[in-house]
């Protein structure tokens, strides 16, 4: 492969710690055919190749998809280490004496020798630090031909590197610095603020436009647990969030997509308004055949509907997010051999009590009145096999419910159909 041309930068130079740093703006082009993985990271092959194997598993393609379908689309800097070469800094120190703006003539000198323009002659090494996902979409979305004119140009921090024993050491610090430090977005903000996520906009539609979650009907935290001492919310937030995951990605309607891809990248608005109307559909469906549901979706105070629902006492499994979760699972998996209409309505026959079987040693610690959350497969493949859809054996699915029961003597309950 031909040596890239020279190249300069407009740049703004700092220095945090001991590490000197140039803030760049790079056109993707530009990265795609410069920069590499950072493989020089290390030295032993066997860790650049594992490297390599994380990133094959990573998130390419959706990225990608990205850059060629969202205009709305960003990215935060990338963090890239040069050596070798001959990289130049040009500050851009007579911007006084060529101005007659009063405020630009009373800048210190600190702040023009951190503005200016940086040089690559072309035959430097350059490797991402940070941002190796991101590399690799943009090196997919140019070898898949993505059509943008000019490319886009692109936030790029640049450090210096040294091949030496003591420079490799300081940059796999970085490295690991860097990427153990990045904290990833909570789901609680994914659903609060995300405008690409059609779960997150379903999620506050829901709120916004319908009286199904307003107010105090929803819980505004950033778990899926519900506050003990809330006594107005079905559910929370975050809860909600997963259960329309599982309507979006689960059930067998015409909009159903991939998890991944329904978080990339905006659906149209008319996409949305599908996935918006499936989601109230749902729930119109759940009021219909479950009368706890309808009796908390209809009461203009909700506290006394779900004091009755959910307490110490345990109640209802359908009033815990847990439960919920669950219920909307069994419904995914009964819709692939029916509507979505009948499949509400078989779950509707199951029992819902926390202190019956089979919720009392799978959802629900009778001697502790608290929520377990560790047993749900089994709990839903129990309730399954009451409706006579379980993927287990009965063999198999009767010695799981009585481990994680912790009853020896436990015996699978009675079907409902």
């Amino acid at each position: 492969m031909a040596k890239p041309d020279q190249i300069v930068l407009p740049a703004l130079r700092g220095i945090m710690g001991d590490w000197v740093f140039y803030s760049c703006l790079m056109n993707m082009r530009e990265i795609n055919d410069r920069v590499r993985y950072a493989e020089e990271v290390h030295s032993n092959e066997q860790l650049s190749d594992m490297i390599q194997r994380q990133l094959k598993r990573g998130r390419s393609a959706q990225i990608a998809q990205y850059l060629s379908t969202q205009k709305e689309r960003f990215f935060n800097s990338l963090v890239i280490a040069t050596y070798g070469g001959e990289p130049s800094w040009h500050a851009l120190s007579d911007v006084r004496n060529k101005t007659n703006d009063a405020d630009l003539k009373d800048l210190s000198d600190e702040t023009i020798e951190s503005i200016g323009f940086l040089t690559f002659r072309g035959d430097e090494s350059l490797f991402a630090l940070d941002g190796q996902h991101r590399l690799a979409g943009i090196k997919k979305a140019i070898k898949d031909g993505i059509d943008q004119d000019p490319y886009d140009d692109l936030s790029v921090i640049f450090v210096a590197h040294q091949t030496t024993k003591k420079g490799l050491e300081r940059t796999r610090r970085l490295f690991t610095t860097l990427n153990k430090t990045a904290k990833p977005v909570s789901k609680g903000d994914i659903v609060a603020l995300d405008e690409d996520d059609a779960m997150a906009i379903c999620v506050r539609w829901l709120i916004e436009k319908t009286k199904l979650f307003s107010g105090k009907r929803i819980a505004f935290v950033a778990s899926s647990n519900i506050p003990v001492t809330n006594t107005t919310s079905l559910t929370t937030i975050v809860s909600l969030y997963d259960i329309l995951t599982i309507l979006f990605t689960k059930m067998d309607f015409d909009h159903r997509r991939l998890k991944a891809d329904l978080q990339r990248a905006r659906p149209s608005d008319e996409d949305l308004d599908a996935y918006f109307d499936y989601a109230k559909k749902y729930f119109a469906l759940l009021r219909k055949h479950f009368d706890e549901l309808d009796e908390f979706f209809d009461a203009d105070d909700t506290n006394d509907v779900v004091s009755k629902h959910r307490g110490s006492h345990g109640g209802n499994a359908l009033f815990r997010p847990i439960g919920l979760e669950i219920f909307a699972l069994i419904i995914a998996t009964l819709n692939r051999d029916h509507s979505l209409t009948q499949s509400v309505k078989l779950a509707s026959k199951l029992p819902r009590n926390l202190s019956e079987a089979p919720y009392a040693g799978l959802m629900w610690n009778t001697s502790t009145s608290t929520i377990v959350n560790s047993h749900k497969v089994t709990l839903r493949e129990v309730l399954l096999y009451m409706l006579g859809d379980s993927k287990y054996s009965d063999e198999t699915l009767l010695a799981r419910y009585r481990k994680d029961t912790g009853d020896e003597n436990a015996v699978l309950p009675d079907p409902v159909v």
